[in-house]
């Protein structure tokens, strides 16, 4: 099912254990939490702020008629779905909570019956005809093992990818070992994507813009981590909501995952509409990526939505393009030429490789590809569950 934010207005005793029970095995965030409501205008608020996907509204915490509340709900920023709960179902009441505008009216006992209705709000969530938050293409960056240039190929897509769109992009650092797109970039706030997991309850537009930098035009970052010690690894749910909040704030997302497939870039799968595998010609690298291809064919991502990187490629390896192809068994997207003195020069000047580089060329053809695919499939996700 897809990663949904929830909010949750309920006064009744047994259907907050119930509903809490329920949601407790589901890809859910609640955002948002609340018993009985005195001033309508206040939940308004807390919506606008919290942006669920979904509310789970029993009628008896609220003193004024759902025909006045639920409009109301429904015109806020997130356009909420609105699941309207009871412990006891009565043929009036279903129909007045319908006319008001809800999307589903569950009553107790709602063990599985809350699942499947969340599940069908998720589909209509996706489907292209329903009028919906803006949602960005997505494409992650994915190294098969560390030192494989993965940072470098997405921060310098990121840049090529606003250039070639003119559209705004995010560039993202899920790394959370290393953190290096903060100094490839230069990003200039203190803060990183760990602030932004760990306030998931105060995530709305004007604390991204405190979390966020900019540097290159079309381009804004949130960095990884540089001094934080990880005593725990963000929750998966966590990440898929940061995601999920940043994809309706651009309108394209380019995610640094590092390297192999651990709790955070398989979080990150399902948001993807493409994703970038980043390798070497080194056989370490090749072995691993034969390996990740494999594991990601097992958890059911397509291969077609895969584009091989093949990176620091050069006149003296021992392999070519095609004998890797052929050992790998599938086919290189783009190979990116292997030039550690133009990069240390950059780097060194604190700025990314010239608009001439052949590394940037590389990237450029690239990003074109995957603009090209976005255009096509701009809303087709990845699904683990096919």
């Amino acid at each position: 099912m897809y990663p949904l934010s929830i909010g949750i207005v309920v006064s009744s005793a047994r259907l907050w254990e119930e509903t809490q029970k329920e949601l407790q095995s589901l890809p859910v965030t609640v955002v948002l939490e609340q018993g009985g409501v005195t001033d309508p205008a206040t939940l308004i608020q807390k919506i606008e702020k919290g942006r669920p996907d979904v509310l789970l509204l029993d009628p008896s915490s609220v003193a004024v008629p759902l025909s006045d509340l639920i409009p109301g709900i429904k015109a806020t920023t997130s356009h909420p779905f609105v699941i309207v709960l009871r412990e006891v179902a009565a043929p009036e009441d279903i129909l007045t909570a319908i006319r008001a505008g809800a999307n589903e009216y569950l009553y107790c006992p709602i063990a599985n019956v809350l699942r499947e209705a969340l599940e069908r709000l998720a589909h209509k969530r996706e489907d292209p005809g329903v009028d919906a938050p803006q949602s960005a293409i997505t494409f992650g960056f994915l190294g098969a093992k560390g030192g494989c240039g993965t940072t470098t190929v997405a921060c310098h897509s990121a840049v090529e990818l606003a250039r070639t769109t003119r559209k705004q992009v995010l560039l993202g650092d899920f790394d959370f070992a290393t953190g290096l797109v903060r100094i490839l970039m230069q990003a200039k706030s203190r803060y990183s994507v760990l602030d932004a997991l760990s306030n998931i309850h105060r995530l709305d537009e004007s604390y991204w813009r405190a979390l966020v930098s900019n540097g290159y035009s079309g381009v804004e970052v949130i960095a990884g981590p540089v001094s934080e010690f990880l005593r725990e690894y963000p929750k998966p749910a966590d990440i898929r909501h940061v995601v999920h909040f940043a994809k309706r704030q651009y309108d394209f997302l380019t995610l640094d995952l590092g390297h192999g497939l651990d709790a955070g870039s398989m979080s990150a799968l399902e948001e993807l509409n493409e994703l970038c595998l980043v390798t070497t010609p080194e056989m370490p690298a090749l072995q691993m990526t034969k390996i990740m291809l494999s594991q990601l064919s097992t958890i059911g991502f397509r291969r077609n939505h895969i584009k091989l990187v093949l990176n620091r490629m050069s006149r003296r390896s021992p392999l070519t393009t095609e004998e890797i192809e052929n050992a790998i068994g599938m086919e290189v997207s783009v190979t990116v030429p292997n030039d550690y003195r133009a990069l240390e020069e950059a780097y060194s000047a604190g700025e990314l490789l010239p608009d001439k580089s052949s590394i940037r060329e590389s990237v450029r053809r690239l990003v074109r590809k995957l603009a090209n695919v976005a255009t096509e499939e701009k809303k087709r996700r990845f699904s683990l569950f096919g």
